[in-house]
């Protein structure tokens, strides 16, 4: 389980990092103009949601042909490494013209999703077990960070060094030595993962996957306004904080130490909410990390004038960010067993690309809402603020979160599926794929028979163990509504 999750610091060195400095790097280092990096990124947006779709139909087809996610994993990892390294070395390359730097993005941005769609399907594979699976989202989340420090410790400087001097080679050793990083990462996660979801079992192994999921489906609708709220109100106060800092508290030097504080308090989060996994159930610490989160927005507003009461809350913040991001993985692995079970058909890729395909897209509307929002308040760059714009930034960086968290925290209300309910769902699950199928049940009970059973009749039987399954399944509704 931890090798997989060694999975999420490549994932999250080069995505990560592209999403922080890529913008910079096309307008100050590779020169173009802000409408033109803006388009282009909007581009790049608008393609992460046709290739997650489109990554979740090539990997349905390919476990069908009996190649599984661990298998595209590894195939993905050097394209999706390689576009990333050749990102940053354009500049020392000297290729600056906007449709190679666009074709760059979009390899990239497609290998990556050809990646992180059958990473993140991998979970429900990896473990069954629903504490087990809690835990795995915090080792996920444990890895996600200290790539974070990685991108601000490293990244981050030399892609601003690199706009200051036009010195570009050190630029491109970075994105190579990064990409290289992802790429061998990715592969050991593929080979620790690899005899799990291997999709050599041929069609019978997806059991009706696809995108097209049951979207009136409680379980689905519930998770997918969960991604909703995760991808559009909690990211707005890391998003806000340099404005927050710059203008509104009026000390744009704390901003650096207001987000050291988020990660230490995300760090501390990561180590208390998964030793509590195996305790409560994920969906209670979810809503309860929301909370917390809500508990840290307040103070942060209520402490604007005092710097210590600012750190404090921003690391409460980050306690509670921790459990945000990092349980609704184990939540969506646990969601596909119940789909699963209502349906007869186990949507398990669809489901991730699902959830991944609303998150993206509530993030992009939501750094899209906020510059609209500072557009329409007359936001002026590098002027002091009116106490309207004030306001309406504290609006934006404060008061959307802690609304996303309130509503969070009455929709995971209620989520119902604790740990003992989930262990008795996987048993039933296990039961009916044994003998539900009258066919294959009867078949696979007939072949494994020790010989064949007579009636008083004179008819042919059942052999004992075909119809000990058969029973299970007839038993498998009345154990999960128990």
């Amino acid at each position: 389980m931890l090798a997989y999750a060694t999975g999420n610091f490549g994932k999250a060195l080069v995505f990560g990092g592209a999403d922080l400095t890529i913008l910079f790097l096309l307008t100050d280092v590779l020169g173009l103009g802000g409408g033109e990096a803006a388009a282009l990124m909007l581009f790049a947006i608008a393609g992460d949601l046709i290739f997650d779709l489109l990554a979740a139909r090539l990997v349905i087809r390919w476990r069908a042909a009996g190649r599984g996610y661990s298998w595209v994993v590894g195939i993905a990892a050097m394209p999706c490494g390689g576009a990333f390294a050749l990102i940053y070395a354009m500049p020392a390359l000297g290729m600056h013209r906007a449709a190679m730097l666009a074709v760059a993005i979009l390899v990239f941005r497609g290998a990556y999703a050809l990646v992180d769609v059958p990473h993140n399907a991998l979970m429900a594979q990896v473990t069954s077990d629903s504490r087990a699976r809690g835990r795995v989202s915090g080792y996920r989340l444990l890895f996600s960070t200290a790539a974070a420090l990685a991108i601000a410790t490293l990244l981050t400087p030399l892609v601003q060094q690199a706009g200051h001097s036009r010195h570009f080679g050190g630029l491109a050793l970075t994105g190579l030595a990064a990409g290289l990083a992802f790429a061998l990462t990715m592969l050991l996660c593929a080979w620790a993962s690899g005899g799990q979801g291997r999709g050599d079992r041929g069609p019978a192994a997806l059991r009706g996957d696809g995108i097209a999921v049951p979207l009136r489906d409680p379980m689905v609708l519930a998770m997918g306004a969960l991604a909703l709220l995760t991808g559009f109100a909690a990211p707005a106060f890391g998003r806000m904080l340099l404005y927050l800092g710059t203008y509104v508290v009026d000390r744009p030097g704390a901003v650096t130490l207001l987000l050291g504080a988020l990660t230490i308090g995300q760090f501390g989060g990561v180590l208390g909410w998964t030793a509590l996994t195996h305790r409560f159930s994920k969906s209670g610490l979810l809503g309860a990390g929301h909370a917390v989160s809500v508990v840290g927005l307040a103070g942060f507003g209520l402490c604007l004038g005092w710097p210590a009461g600012q750190m404090a809350a921003a690391a409460v913040i980050g306690f509670g960010f921790a459990s945000v991001f990092m349980l609704p993985w184990g939540l969506l692995a646990d969601a596909v067993d119940v789909v699963e079970w209502r349906h007869g058909r186990r949507f398990e890729t669809g489901l991730f690309a699902f959830y991944l395909v609303l998150v993206k897209a509530s993030g992009a509307a939501s750094t899209a809402a906020i510059g609209g929002v500072l557009n329409a308040i007359g936001y002026t760059p590098g002027a002091a603020q009116p106490i309207a714009v004030q306001i309406g930034m504290l609006g934006l960086g404060l008061g959307l979160p802690l609304v996303g968290g309130v509503l969070a925290v009455l929709l995971l209300r209620r989520f119902t599926l604790d740990h003992g309910r989930h262990a008795r769902l996987v048993r039933a699950l296990r039961r009916r794929q044994a003998g539900a199928d009258p066919v294959s049940g009867l078949k696979r009970g007939l072949e494994k028979s020790s010989g064949e059973g007579v009636t008083l009749a004179g008819a042919t039987a059942l052999s004992a163990q075909a119809r000990q399954s058969m029973s299970r399944s007839i038993a498998a509704p009345a154990a999960v509504r128990s």
